[in-house]
């Protein structure tokens, strides 16, 4: 039982060691999130103004002034939840069915491993 609390102790003294150079890494400032559900509707946001869901597998998102999408910018899409089929989705800003060519604008498409447009849970970050 000793030689479980001295390797129990060993761990946590190496884990607090370790935090604080992980805590000073560098990460990306996020402009924009948030959480969409497969229906469209957003549960949480930063700088999101508007969501729409115009067809099946296709979402639009509307962001804020303070969100710069002209310039070199990271969008990054994770599906959330468990599919019967698994889900790819893409991104493209300012996309047809979101207003073409309108800057304020992020378009995420939804698809199955068949290519057909599937509804799905995401989270969605600008950076």
């Amino acid at each position: 039982m000793k030689n479980i609390k001295r390797i129990a102790a060993g761990v946590l003294a190496a884990a607090a060691v370790l935090v604080p150079s992980t805590a000073r890494a560098d990460t990306p400032y996020a402009q924009a999130s948030a959480k969409v559900e497969a229906d469209g509707s957003v549960s949480h946001s930063k700088h999101i103004t508007d969501a729409w869901h115009p067809s099946k597998g296709t979402y639009c998102l509307a962001v804020d002034d303070h969100v710069d999408l002209d310039g070199e910018v990271a969008v990054h899409v994770t599906p959330v939840g468990l599919y019967h089929t698994p889900r790819s989705l893409s991104v493209e800003v300012g996309g047809h069915p979101c207003g073409w060519g309108h800057g304020s604008t992020i378009t995420v498409y939804s698809t199955t491993t068949y290519r057909g447009p599937a509804d799905t849970a995401f989270y969605l970050t600008v950076s």
